[in-house]
């Protein structure tokens, strides 16, 4: 026995789940609810003109599975071949489950007569099309802004073999044991088109991610100018220090017979103002990224925070790119904030090498970012509903914000990144494991 008011309520749910609506989560609820009601009040005329239970049966699913097809016209942003291929795998399990359930229930080991035979029949109902909603869910959404292909076409081809399969038009390719034929040629068919769709996901994952790893790398290639421009610039300003102290030890020379007091001590004044000089420090047996600490330690001399600085790099697989990119991106918004903190403004950044692990920490002052606020319905559609229960959650913008490159980097080297702190400090905090 099989119920159509259930395999109806689970194509809606495939409709609901597989497709991207267009509006409000309880706006797609309520006419979904309404089409579900009026395919149910269609297929009791339909069962009564045709005098065959299976074909009536038959023919209800299908005026179902149309009303729902048309209202998904309007609720769904997805191409019309898409919204198709849901309305005939509603069909096609349809007929799947009328002809395979009857026999599921015969080879059980106890009697199934009455309602528990009725209550394996909706189990099995709800976890076939729970199984087909969570094989095909994020091939669906993966690929949802894409126009009419030939592959969906052929797929829609494949569950009309499987639709005719199950009804016995097919029953000529069987010289016999012709249940269980249809049986593995059905469920041949319905693998095969979980296949094609996992295969399509997986490859358009991958095409994605190497077309990410291609621009992360152009992005570290551009960036280490950028880090080269900067090391030259500090460059330029010790080599410019250095004919200050040559000149100065020649005024010595020069004016030693007459200005013996005044001019030795000018020329300490001088050099204590030097040294003071941000730009001019060394802060890491790595040049380069000395050079990215010096720059970020003179724009917060200019925003008079007190910058402190205990650099040790070791031995890491980092690119000397990578590693002066995490930091700069560190440093900067940890310098951002604290230009903008009303208060004592101080800055410690530390980089401690371990035995398989690179840690990064900078320590401000600034007001941590606020929680992030709990998930709510009130203006969500249900495609966000359904990503919120199935996809990862993604990092807060404002957390992380200006850390974006940062966080690609500590993900690929398996490590993790975190924002903290407590009233008038925050703790940037991230770990390279290796």
């Amino acid at each position: 026995m099989l119920y159509l008011s259930i395999v109806l309520l689970c194509g809606a749910g495939l409709f609901l789940a597989l497709l991207e609506d267009r509006y409000r989560f309880w706006t797609t609820l309520a006419v979904t609810a309404v089409v579900y009601g009026l395919s149910l009040g269609l297929s009791v005329p339909l069962r009564g003109l045709i005098p065959d239970p299976a074909a009536g049966d038959q023919a209800a699913c299908a005026a179902g599975c149309l009303l729902f097809f048309v209202s998904s016209l309007f609720l769904y942003r997805n191409n019309p071949l898409q919204k198709f291929f849901v309305a005939l795998l509603t069909l096609c399990d349809f007929a799947f489950l009328g002809a395979f359930v009857p026999l599921f229930l015969g080879v059980l080991p106890f009697s199934t007569a009455g309602g528990v035979g009725g209550a394996l029949s909706v189990l099995f109902t709800l976890l076939f099309s729970l199984l087909m909603g969570l094989c095909l869910y994020r091939p669906f959404h993966h690929y949802s802004d894409r126009g009419v292909s030939g592959f969906l076409a052929g797929m829609c081809l494949l569950l009309l073999a499987a639709y005719l399969v199950c009804l016995g038009q097919l029953d000529f390719l069987f010289r016999s044991q012709i249940p269980a034929g249809r049986l593995l040629l059905a469920a041949l068919l319905y693998g095969g088109m979980i296949f094609c769709f996992r295969s399509l996901y997986q490859a358009g994952r991958f095409r994605a991610r190497t077309a990410g790893e291609a621009a992360r790398e152009q992005m570290l290639a551009m960036e280490a100018g950028d880090f080269t421009d900067t090391l030259a610039a500090v460059r330029e300003v010790q080599a410019q220090q250095k004919k200050h102290d040559y000149a100065l030890d020649t005024i010595t020379v020069m004016l030693a017979d007459g200005l013996e007091d005044k001019v030795p001590q000018y020329i300490r004044t001088c050099q204590e103002n030097t040294a003071r000089n941000p730009m001019l420090a060394q802060y890491t047996d790595n040049p380069y990224l000395s050079a990215v600490i010096a720059t970020k330690a003179a724009f917060a001399a200019q925003n008079h925070i007190e910058f402190a600085c205990s650099a040790a790099v070791g031995k890491n697989p980092l690119k000397t790119s990578e590693l002066c990119l995490v930091v700069n991106e560190l440093l900067t918004r940890a310098c951002q904030d604290a230009a903008a903190y009303h208060g004592e403004r101080r800055l410690r950044f530390t980089l401690i090498p371990g035995e398989d692990t690179l840690r990064f920490e900078v320590l401000y002052s600034a007001d941590p970012p606020a929680r992030k606020p709990r998930f709510s319905l009130k203006g969500k559609s249900l495609s966000q509903v359904l990503q919120w229960l199935f996809d990862d959650a993604p990092r807060q913008d404002d957390q992380f914000r200006g850390l974006e490159n940062t966080a690609q980097i500590v993900e690929r080297y398996s490590g993790n990144l975190s924002v903290s702190g407590a009233p008038g400090e925050t703790i940037l905090q991230a770990a390279v494991r290796f």
